[in-house]
């Protein structure tokens, strides 16, 4: 049964990290916008052995992006943090956060 655990935390890991991707797609974001603000999200992320406090770590770094929702990401190149991390880079901070 260890093997399907980990399975299941790779998967829950998998749509996470591809929720973040998608943020900065217009036609995406607002779905995952309700992902991180909802359940779903706090589902996965405890699936995925993801800490509150690295969960709320995570929403506060995307809410300035969550905020101006309605902006393009393309157009707006800098964010509350002062720039809009690659998905790989902030795929190698969320792992090295565990």
């Amino acid at each position: 049964m260890k093997g399907g655990c980990m399975k299941v935390a790779h998967l829950a890991e998998a749509i996470i990290l591809q929720s973040i991707e998608d943020l900065w797609d217009e036609d995406h974001r607002q779905g995952c916008i309700e992902f991180f603000t909802g359940e779903d999200f706090r589902t996965c992320a405890a699936l995925a052995g993801i800490s509150t406090s690295d969960q709320i770590k995570m929403l506060k770094m995307f809410s300035g992006l969550m905020r101006g929702a309605g902006k393009s990401v393309t157009a707006k190149k800098k964010t509350d943090f002062g720039y809009v991390a690659p998905f790989s880079e902030l795929r190698r901070e969320l792992a090295g956060s565990r």
